[in-house]
């Protein structure tokens, strides 16, 4: 019985040894004034009252920031005082053996810490995808391809000498110019009427009642003009007549012949 007793104290002096060499050292070999890349006081307390919840990332901090280890102290012997106050008398065994044996209690804290960094910084290491192998004579910094921009050429059509149509009547186009457009991708501006309402119009292109292309767009009152600005995809279309029809919301209609031409390489709009 006497060995036991001094083996047990002697287990206790090593112990606390150990707790405050490793106290000593987590409180002041990372100091950490301004605070820099720090958790916030609720990650800290969200550690102390549920370690099992926390990032792995919030305990590998610890292990190398004094003041968030003093800060974690604090949560940890708030939380004990607590649950102390909370459960003594149904733990009440439980609080004479800690009471009795401080160190004991205080390593197995200090234990289970190290333990939950070596887990947390265990569970970074395992996450992180394996990385391929590096070829020694290869370019490290290849040159990515791109995909091709598509290009849009400006193109205007002036519809500002326009009548307008209502509901289903045909409209009157025996005297109108018709206007060339190509046939490629435009950036299509179109000049409506004079005291044209702004909002949502419907454009066409049609030909023998049939409609080859078709889009919604936004008509904006831009220096006293109403413009629509849309994009159009004409590489597809044949060359010939067509008639462009463009009805607003309130069923208001203008109609332009025009003739699809042979794509050119630069832009450019209706001639007078």
């Amino acid at each position: 019985m006497r060995m036991k007793f001094k083996d047990r104290r002697a287990f206790e002096r090593r112990g606390n040894d150990f707790l405050d060499f490793a106290r000593s050292y987590l409180s002041e070999a990372f100091p950490n004034p301004d605070r820099q890349g720090c958790p916030s006081d609720v990650v800290l307390r969200s550690l102390a009252f549920n370690p099992t919840g926390a990032e792995p990332a919030v305990t590998e901090h610890l292990a190398a920031c004094s003041p968030c280890f003093g800060r974690y102290r604090e949560f940890l012997a708030a939380l004990k005082s607590k649950r102390e106050e909370e459960k003594r008398f149904a733990w009440g065994g439980i609080s004479v053996w800690t009471k009795a044996h401080p160190v004991l209690a205080g390593t197995a804290v200090l234990c289970l810490l190290l333990i939950g960094i070596g887990v947390g910084f265990l569970l970074r290491v395992t996450r992180q995808p394996n990385a391929p192998p590096v070829d020694a004579h290869r370019n490290q910094n290849p040159t990515e391809p791109h995909p091709p921009t598509v290009a849009y050429l400006p193109f205007g059509l002036d519809l500002s000498t326009l009548s307008p149509v209502r509901g289903s009547e045909s409209p009157s186009t025996g005297t109108q110019r018709r206007v060339l457009v190509p046939n490629s991708r435009l950036d299509l501006t179109l000049t409506l009427p004079l005291a044209s309402p702004e909002g949502r119009y419907e454009l066409k292109l049609t030909a023998e009642s049939q409609t080859f292309w078709s889009k919604s767009a936004q008509a904006l009152l831009q220096k006293g003009n109403t413009l629509i600005r849309v994009e159009a995809d004409f590489t597809q279309m044949q060359t010939g007549n067509y008639s462009l029809e463009v009805r607003s919301s309130t069923g208001i209609r203008f109609i332009q012949l025009v003739a699809i031409q042979a794509a050119t390489s630069k832009g450019g709009g209706q001639k007078p």
